[in-house]
């Protein structure tokens, strides 16, 4: 089981669950092994999962607030620096 103890993990693991997801939805529409005879909420489920972390969960925890915020700060760091060069200093 994966398991991890800082926050900076948990973006990767939600992208893991949702290769995951596209390769189970690929396997029942193909109708390729086992997966094609699982029930189709079997195969949605993981699609539901990935949807409440990303309406919800990321959104109680800050991490879109965040991200907007260090992309803010980033570009302000990049414009002073553009400034200074053009400058001369």
């Amino acid at each position: 089981m994966l398991t991890c103890t800082h926050r900076s993990h948990y973006p990767v693991l939600v992208m893991i669950l949702a290769i995951i997801a596209v390769i189970i939805l690929l396997l029942k529409v193909l109708e390729i092994g086992p997966v094609a005879n699982w029930s189709w909420m079997y195969v949605l489920a993981p699609f539901v999962v990935l949807w409440v972390w990303w309406e919800f969960v990321s959104k109680w925890l800050g991490w879109d607030k965040k991200k907007a915020a260090e992309q803010m700060r980033k570009a302000e760091e990049e414009a002073k620096a553009t400034k200074k060069k053009a400058r001369g200093f």
